[in-house]
C-alpha cells in the first residue's frame, strides 16, 4: 500500500523552475509549495515557465483590522462599524532583476501586475514608485526579507491573476522582469451604512494609500507657507496683484501635500 502511495505522489510531482532562486525543482502540484532549494513559498497555480515566489504574510486579520480602525478612527459603538468581508489577497508585482545593479541597500524597481484600484490599492508604476504604507520593494529585495512559511499548504489566500505587463518597459541587457506576489488584507466594511473598501499591508500591518487618514493641519501649513512666500517675493514687483499667483501656489501646495501623505 505504501509503495502505491509513493508511486502516486511521484506521478503528481512536476519538474519546474523556482523563479525566486532560478533553480530546477520537483514539487507537488499544489496551490502553494515550498522550494526545496531556497525555501521560498511558491505560487503553484499556472505558469508553465516557472513558479513565482510570494512574500510571507506576517500580519493576521485581527491585527490588520485593528491597525485600520486606529488609522481611520472608526467608531467603536455597537453597530456603528461592520466588517462585510475580509480577504487575504496575494497581489502580483513585477520586480526588475538586474544582476549588474543588485544591492541589498539599493532600492529596486517594482511595478504592479494587476490593477486593484477598486478595492483601495493604487498601482505602482514608473511614475509612481511608492504608495504610502505598502512595503513591496523592501520586502522582496532579498530572499531573507521575503520570509518562509512552515506549512505553505495551510495558507488561505486568494491569488490575484497578473493581467498587466511590466509597465511597457523593456528590461536592459542582463536584466529581466520577474513576478512576485505580495500579501495584503482587503477589507469591505460599513460605517453608519456607508460602504468602504480599504487595504492593509499583511507584512507590516500598515494601512495602504487611501486607507491612511489625511493630516489636514500639515496641508494647511504647507498652503500658508506657499501663500506667504510667493506673495512676499512678488509684492515689491507687482503690488497687490501678487495675491493671484500666491493663491494659486497655496492651493497647489495644499493638494500636493494631501496626495503625498497617501502617496497616491
Amino acid at each position: 500500500m505504501s509503495g502505491e502511495a509513493g508511486t502516486t505522489q511521484a506521478a503528481s510531482d512536476r519538474l519546474t523552475q523556482c523563479l525566486g532562486c532560478n533553480g530546477k525543482i520537483k514539487v507537488a502540484a499544489a496551490r502553494f509549495v515550498a522550494c526545496p532549494l531556497c525555501g521560498l513559498t511558491l505560487v503553484g497555480a499556472g505558469a508553465d515557465s516557472g513558479l513565482p515566489p510570494l512574500v510571507a504574510p506576517r500580519g493576521g486579520q485581527d491585527r490588520c483590522w485593528e491597525a485600520l480602525a486606529r488609522e481611520r478612527r472608526l467608531p467603536d459603538r455597537e453597530g456603528a462599524t461592520q466588517v462585510r468581508e475580509a480577504r487575504l489577497l496575494l497581489v502580483p508585482f513585477w520586480l526588475l532583476d538586474d544582476a549588474s545593479r543588485r544591492s541589498v541597500s539599493r532600492p529596486g524597481v517594482v511595478v504592479s501586475a494587476a490593477d486593484l484600484t477598486p478595492v483601495g490599492l493604487p498601482p505602482l508604476a514608473a511614475g509612481r514608485a511608492r504608495v504610502a504604507g505598502l512595503g513591496v520593494e523592501p520586502a522582496s529585495r532579498t530572499g531573507d526579507a521575503m520570509g518562509r512559511l512552515e506549512d505553505p499548504s495551510a495558507l488561505d489566500a486568494a491569488v490575484v491573476a497578473a493581467t498587466l505587463p511590466p509597465d511597457g518597459a523593456a528590461a536592459a541587457a542582463g536584466a529581466r522582469w520577474r513576478l512576485v506576489y505580495y500579501p495584503v488584507w482587503s477589507f469591505h466594511y460599513v460605517v453608519y451604512n456607508k460602504e468602504h473598501y480599504h487595504v492593509v499591508d499583511a507584512v507590516t500591518a500598515q494601512p495602504v494609500g487611501p486607507a491612511r487618514r489625511v493630516r489636514s493641519r500639515v496641508a494647511v501649513w504647507a498652503a500658508m507657507i506657499g501663500l506667504l512666500g510667493v506673495f512676499l517675493a512678488l509684492q515689491p514687483l507687482v503690488g497687490a496683484a501678487a495675491a493671484v499667483p500666491a493663491w494659486g501656489v497655496s492651493l497647489a501646495a495644499f493638494r500636493l501635500t494631501l496626495l503625498r501623505q497617501r502617496a497616491v
